[in-house]
């Protein structure tokens, strides 16, 4: 049985230091824990974790049998290997997510230890996200430019076959030491054009498309071929100014405000979404654990305080867009209700991912985009944290007591603090706007009926491919 999937970019190498993730990482790399549908950490690598009575030390259990699709063994040494390259995967020394991180180390074979230089409750989810996913950093390392292209080395159940930017394939891996998945093998295919993956999907070319065209979800719910899954995506569409262009008058508040001011979301979340999206003027998109209803309570688009906050100043400039269908479709919208104020954005259509990073961070006066990450408050830190100016807050957006409120999230022993730090997040940043958020999509999978156990979760990038699985009418 071979699932077929449409992707809506054109597929990312086999690497976990791709410039972007595909679902097809998933299904060929395991992480030490997961994050199951109830929000909660469950074993993957780690089959079960301790934490010492001061919370400074987590030692982690490893399955003993686990084997890379080499053959290679995965063990507490080579799991220390690949989270060492992925936490100073940069010159610029240790991401920022790994800074609660002192230390990692194996003990023996079967345990690794990471040790904290204060209490972190949110541990686990720096160990869940797909940027922790566990590889052989051995053979990566011996042949770098190869690697996610020709081999790639994961423990999860499939294997890489073939990769080009078109399509990519993953066969059942027979080193996987967990119970055989179904399927024998899976293809994703980029098939960039909303309405092509559809075509594809009715026709029986594919099975599951991610990202239909929006206004054709309500009629593939009626259709008892198809099953629709959909919810808020771990993401946020966004307009990001650079500050350094005092010229343009990006480093003022007031700017800002007139500009989130004049943008009507709303318009955005039914023109371009259908309705299948939120418009939102906080951070963190709704969906996520520690997102705060009252940061978007109130708030609406006010053409005639836009105006008066520009006081008659009026500002031309490039913006670059992503170039995907609906990313672009937000940017013509928000450049025409700008239009509106005597803000001209002269759009720039940019390929994802890295060439759109790379358009970013040269400095462009503004950029519109979005971010996808399963936990938002971390990835905030990345794109509005003073520490990150530059890479990846292109922005190069500083704002003290958000800085203030990040370091609080990041030394949150306990939820009720951490739900303190995330309101005060969400607070200072929507009021003053490091970057400006526009819209959460939703998140829509359509997959035939012969598909079982397809189950997409709120918060999760993409679903786990291990019980999947193909059944044909008797």
């Amino acid at each position: 049985m071979i699932l077929r999937e449409a992707f809506d970019y054109e597929i990312s190498a086999l690497s976990p230091t791709s410039a972007h993730i595909d679902p097809s990482h998933v299904a060929a790399y395991e992480t030490l824990v997961t994050k199951g549908a109830d929000g909660w950490t469950h074993p993957k690598l780690a089959e079960s974790w301790t934490v010492s009575d001061d919370g400074l030390e987590w030692r982690f259990s490893l399955r003993r049998r686990a084997r890379f699709h080499s053959g290679a063994p995965c063990d507490a040494a080579a799991v220390v290997a690949a989270l060492e390259h992925l936490r100073f995967l940069f010159p610029l020394g240790q991401l920022w997510y790994w800074d609660p991180v002192d230390s990692i180390r194996a003990e023996g074979e079967d345990a690794l230890v990471i040790g904290l230089h204060y209490p972190y409750a949110r541990l686990p989810s720096l160990l869940w996200g797909t940027h922790s996913t566990i590889y052989n950093e051995a053979l990566r390392a011996a042949d770098p430019d190869s690697f996610g292209e020709t081999v790639a080395d994961g423990t999860g159940p499939f294997q890489l076959e073939s990769w080009a930017a078109t399509r990519l394939r993953l066969k059942r891996s027979e080193c996987h030491d967990g119970p055989a998945p179904p399927l024998d093998a899976i293809e994703w295919i980029a098939i960039l054009d909303p309405s092509e993956r559809l075509a594809a999907l009715e026709s029986g070319r594919v099975h599951v498309v991610h990202s239909p065209p929006m206004d054709e979800i309500d009629r593939l719910r009626g259709d008892e071929r198809f099953r629709v899954v959909e919810h808020p995506q771990p993401s946020s569409l966004y307009l990001a100014l650079d500050w350094r262009r005092a010229d343009l008058g990006f480093d003022h508040i007031d700017v800002r405000r007139a500009i989130a001011l004049a943008i009507d979301r709303e318009a955005i979340v039914q023109e371009v979404f259908d309705g299948h999206g939120t418009a939102t003027w906080g951070p963190v998109p709704p969906g996520d654990e520690f997102y705060e209803p009252l940061v978007d309570h109130g708030r609406r688009r006010d053409v005639e305080r836009a105006l008066q906050l520009l006081g008659g100043r009026t500002i031309n400039c490039e913006c670059v867009v992503q170039d995907d269908a609906f990313i672009a479709h937000a940017g013509r919208l928000v450049a025409s209700q700008l239009a509106a104020v005597g803000v001209q954005l002269q759009l720039r259509l940019v390929k994802p991912f890295a060439p759109f990073y790379e358009a970013c961070a040269a400095g462009p006066p503004a950029f519109l985009s979005k971010w996808l990450w399963p936990d938002a408050v971390d990835a905030l830190i990345g794109f509005t944290s003073t520490r990150c100016r530059g890479f990846p807050n292109w922005q190069h957006a500083s704002i003290p007591a958000l800085d203030a409120a990040f370091e609080a999230w990041l030394r949150g022993a306990t939820r009720s603090e951490l739900h303190k730090a995330a309101r005060r997040v969400q607070a200072i940043a929507a009021e003053e706007l490091p970057s400006i958020p526009l819209v959460t999509p939703n998140d829509v999978w359509v997959h035939a009926s012969p598909v079982h156990g397809f189950e997409p979760h709120p918060g999760d990038l993409y679903p786990l491919y291990d019980s999947v699985s193909l059944r044909t009418a008797a």
